[in-house]
């Protein structure tokens, strides 16, 4: 389980892509933002790069099981559809071996200063 992640985005639920599928789906944003998650999910599992091939938006909808979730990502620009293919934008920022680095190499330079902190504090 720990080689399979994805992160989540502080401020995710209130972002105006997400009330955009929110109210085109009529859920709230917090279940949007779950939706968008597990397409999310589908799509690392589908692809390297954030380009699938031999699929569109309503595609999508199917392979997650979320009928309109595919358009309703579309239409807020979270999916590109194209010549039978989608493509998720800024797949390197978030999805990518290398963004999974940086989360862990920030976290861990959070902590070191939260430590070093606590020291100073303690003294």
């Amino acid at each position: 389980m720990a080689g399979y992640w994805i992160p989540w985005e502080v401020g995710l639920t209130r972002k105006r892509e997400v009330m955009m599928i929110a109210r085109k789906l009529g859920v709230s944003r917090r279940e949007a933002a779950a939706m968008c998650m597990e397409v999310w999910e589908w799509a690392s599992e589908q692809s390297v790069d954030g380009l699938i091939v031999g699929v569109e938006s309503d595609d999508v909808s199917d392979a997650v099981g979320i009928p309109g979730i595919g358009q309703a990502m579309r239409d807020a620009g979270w999916i590109l559809n194209g010549k039978g293919n989608v493509q998720f934008p800024n797949w390197d920022r978030f999805n990518a071996k290398s963004a999974r680095s940086r989360f862990l190499s920030a976290a861990r330079v959070r902590e070191h200063r939260a430590r070093v902190a606590e020291k100073k504090h303690t003294r």
